[in-house]
């Protein structure tokens, strides 16, 4: 639902005024600024970090204001970043590493979840027990590498592609279908809706687990503006931080910009990724060897190519 592949073939810039130009630091500290982040899905609980950053503004003090815009169908994170519409960017680590072995000079910067929330749902009554058993069933889920690799690890066989729609009432429906879906919202839906459910994460039953919902930037933005970089860094850890303390100021920020959020659906996806320590033990870091599966597990299902060096697709240099 919330997954949408960047790689398109042509892409429309619109300007946004956004700060590009070679700054020294001492420039860059005293000049005010504003970074502008988008992220790749409607505003909701799941990007809580980057709205509690945009509604407590910590780097206000330091001239810097941060602008987080939330994204949709169709949006292109990677590609509008590379190009420089916006200067920050949201996505999975599977994305980042597609993204620079097509070229773009992305570089991940500060971890999202360090358990991926990404899902399988399926009806209740049906045998499934683990991903081999999703072998013959259809399965709605967008373009996205991880279930290319759930059916290549698990070897599933017969199953049959449909258009994912994010409705309940299709799947509803339809018994035989197994649906994506985040550990921190269908669950709710579905109980709303009366459907009995059951799920298998992508990254605790499939062993394939992306980093998601990362920050990252460009190259050039690392070189020419690190003061920037780290304080827009420094703000989202500690906006994922301050999430799980109290979502009061991200969900504020998230309504305000998505008329249609459900509080108490933000309230217990607030709670299902504080319950299910999706965050990891240090907000924001990340570790060269998770990164080296990641880049070993695209390489397995040909995803990008096996020279591809992955230590160049992130850094902690900013997170800590």
């Amino acid at each position: 639902m919330k997954r949408l592949s960047w790689m398109v073939t042509s892409l429309v810039i619109v300007s946004l005024g956004i700060v590009t130009g070679t700054q020294s630091a001492g420039a860059a500290a005293a000049k005010p600024q504003t970074a502008t982040i988008i992220l790749n899905w409607f505003a909701q609980a799941e990007q809580g970090g980057y709205w509690d950053a945009m509604g407590s503004q910590p780097a206000k003090s330091s001239g810097i204001t941060i602008v987080v815009k939330q994204g949709g169908p169709g949006i292109q994170t990677l590609p509008q970043v590379a190009a420089g519409a916006f200067q920050f960017g949201v996505g999975n680590a599977d994305e980042v590493l597609q993204a620079r072995a097509n070229g773009l000079p992305i570089v991940a910067i500060a971890a999202g979840f360090d358990t991926n929330l990404q899902c399988m749902m399926y009806h209740s009554d049906q045998k499934i027990k683990s991903f081999s058993d999703v072998s013959g069933h259809q399965v709605a889920r967008v373009p996205s590498p991880y279930f290319d690799y759930i059916k290549a690890h698990f070897k599933l066989t017969g199953i049959k592609d449909v258009n994912f729609t994010g409705s309940m009432a299709d799947f509803k429906l339809n018994d035989n279908l197994v649906q994506q879906c985040f550990v921190t919202s269908e669950p709710y839906v579905a109980k709303l809706a009366g459907v009995d459910i059951g799920y298998l994460s992508v990254a605790k039953d499939g062993g394939y687990n992306p980093y998601g919902n990362l920050l990252f930037t460009t190259e050039a933005m690392i070189k020419k503006n690190p003061i920037l970089v780290r304080a827009v860094a420094s703000a989202v850890v500690n906006g994922w931080s301050n999430l799980i303390v109290n979502d009061s100021v991200a969900k504020a920020a998230a309504i305000a910009a998505n008329k249609d959020v459900d509080p108490a659906a933000f309230d217990y996806a607030v709670k299902a990724i504080s319950d299910g320590g999706f965050l990891g033990s240090k907000p924001g870091a990340m570790t060269l060897h998770r990164w080296k599966v990641l880049r070993d597990q695209l390489v397995s299902i040909k995803a990008i190519p096996a020279g591809l060096d992955y230590t160049k697709a992130f850094t902690n240099r900013f997170n800590g």
